[in-house]
């Protein structure tokens, strides 16, 4: 089990830094459903291997909910958006050296939990990338220069979020992440509404450009 959810983390937070990374907001809709697919498999496997048929049903509408229907709701909200162009004397480069340096964190303030707290827990090698995809996903909704941008950026976090609970605790009772994953769904209709109307004032979901028009 530890090798497995050691794997599958590191390969969801490598998704997370390519998305980091790539400034089309389609790529990083297909990277944040990359991403969701490989914990998904994680919740399916730890289920699997802990015999907890739990984790599967949540790892299996985990997959349903982050996989296709919030991608369909992100892709309505882009319709339209263009590519957002880096400025001069801005490289994308930066942003993922600062994401890699959230790794760096990420494993320092984890190095006292996964060494005594959590010292039993086979996942614990992994929760240190979870925590770093959260801390990622929290860089990527901060720093966002577009309203699409914020909105990927805290489904990674929310990812990041979920992650970490699985591999610390196995997973939460079902009820609580019933419930987590009806509150996203809702709070991502709620923001493509948002955006929607947006768009049809202002013709831009830049940020830059909404603070312009606020003055």
């Amino acid at each position: 089990m530890t090798t497995a959810s050691t794997l599958l983390a590191f390969v969801a937070l490598a998704a997370t830094l390519l998305l980091v990374w790539r400034q089309s907001w389609r790529g990083r809709v297909r990277l944040f459903v990359v991403q969701s697919c490989v914990l998904a498999t994680l919740a399916v496997v730890i289920g699997l291997l802990a015999h907890r048929p739990a984790l599967v049903v949540v790892g299996v509408v985990f997959a349903i909910a982050k996989t296709w229907i919030i991608p369909r709701v992100l892709h309505r909200m882009g319709v339209g958006s263009p590519l957002r162009r880096v400025a001069p004397g801005r490289s994308e480069g930066l942003s993922v050296l600062a994401a890699g340096a959230l790794v760096v964190v990420a494993y320092v303030v984890m190095l006292p939990i996964t060494g005594v707290v959590a010292a039993g827990v086979p996942t614990r090698s992994a929760m240190p990338l979870a925590l770093a995809m959260a801390l990622i996903g929290l860089f990527v909704c901060v720093t966002g220069r577009d309203a699409l941008g914020q909105v990927i950026g805290f489904l990674v976090f929310e990812n990041g979020v979920f992650a970490l609970a699985l591999l610390a605790t196995y997973g939460l009772p079902g009820l609580v992440e019933a419930g987590a994953f009806l509150e996203v769904l809702v709070l991502v209709l709620l923001m493509e509404g948002v955006l929607i109307q947006i768009r049809r004032e202002h013709d831009s979901l830049d940020v830059d450009r909404l603070r312009e028009l606020r003055g």
